[in-house]
């Protein structure tokens, strides 16, 4: 079949058309006059119009992107208000409780080669977090306020929680990662995480680190601490650090 190639946007049209079905520039006709014609069968040439020219297919066509649009702009709509609304998080600790010094007994345990296990509640690290960071302040992201870390253990896995705060609007933002200690080096495999409530893919989350390094550097000095010990058990809302003998 003869096609016209628009000279402006180069689609191809049928041998009928006078103006180009996409971006209605005229169609230069004067190749057909140059072709031979060719004997097309008389049912095929009124399909074929039939077709070309069917209001049908063109208000189906033109629905069919209406409802396109309409879904992915619900499906943008859902994951925006996933990612605004917060996820189950602990309270804030109380004020006035004092949380436990972690950090010093890691240093004493290394010290001293002590060899019994030191063991710490989810409630206790988050209770010592708060305390910690409260004041590193100043190696913390400085765009987004920042409120809380909190941790949430589970076999073999830890999640930490970030809520930081804009114009008063806490967002939160959550990385989830297997953790290993060995040979006195302290190794994650991400397997995923979250902003707000809307699930992020592992995949995806291997990009997402630069969200967290400023918490990584303000906790370096604990990570270190972590890194002395012989072993480390994560369990269900518990952590087992075992000393060096």
């Amino acid at each position: 079949m003869i096609t016209l190639v628009c000279p402006e946007c180069r689609r191809e049209n049928e041998a009928e058309r006078i103006y180009c079905h996409d971006c209605g520039a005229r169609l230069d006709r004067t190749a057909l006059a140059k072709v031979a014609p060719k004997g097309e069968d008389e049912q095929e040439t009124r399909r074929r119009l039939r077709k070309m020219l069917d209001p049908g297919r063109a208000k189906m066509r033109l629905m069919f992107f209406k409802i396109s649009k309409l879904i992915l702009g619900a499906l943008a709509t859902a994951a925006i208000i996933q990612m605004i609304l917060p996820p189950d998080v602990p309270p804030r600790p109380k004020t006035g409780e004092f949380p436990p010094q972690i950090n010093l007994d890691l240093e004493n345990a290394a010290l001293n080669h002590n060899v019994a296990p030191l063991q710490y509640t989810e409630t206790q690290v988050n209770s010592y977090l708060a305390g910690a960071l409260r004041s590193k302040q100043a190696a913390l992201n400085k765009l987004l306020n920042f409120e809380r870390a909190i941790v949430n253990l589970d076999e073999n896995t830890c999640r930490v929680t970030i809520e930081r705060s804009l114009f008063g609007f806490s967002i939160f933002t959550a990385t989830s990662s297997k953790v290993t200690l060995m040979d006195g080096k302290l190794a994650a495999t991400n397997n995923g995480g979250s902003i707000g409530r809307l699930p992020i893919h592992p995949l995806i989350m291997k990009y997402a680190d630069p969200l967290f390094s400023d918490l990584w550097g303000a906790l370096d000095r604990e990570r270190k601490s972590v890194s002395k010990m012989a072993a480390m058990e994560l369990h269900p809302q518990a952590v087992v650090l075992i000393p060096k003998p």
